[in-house]
């Protein structure tokens, strides 16, 4: 059977702010017309600790 996999945080940080920077993006160029970045780098900063909280198993 496949035992679990320890991801580092930086790992789980990276995936969560990939993740959130593209729904960000996704988001600001369909809705605003790329006017918005803080909402990027908000999410990303979301995403990061999302995925730490998400990803920790």
């Amino acid at each position: 059977m496949l035992k679990h996999i320890h991801m580092p945080y930086l790992v789980r940080a990276l995936c969560g702010a990939t993740i959130g920077f593209l729904i960000a993006l996704y988001v600001v160029n369909t809705y605003f017309g790329g006017s918005l970045n803080f909402i990027v780098w908000t999410s990303i900063v979301l995403g990061a600790a999302a995925g730490i909280y998400l990803f920790r198993r």
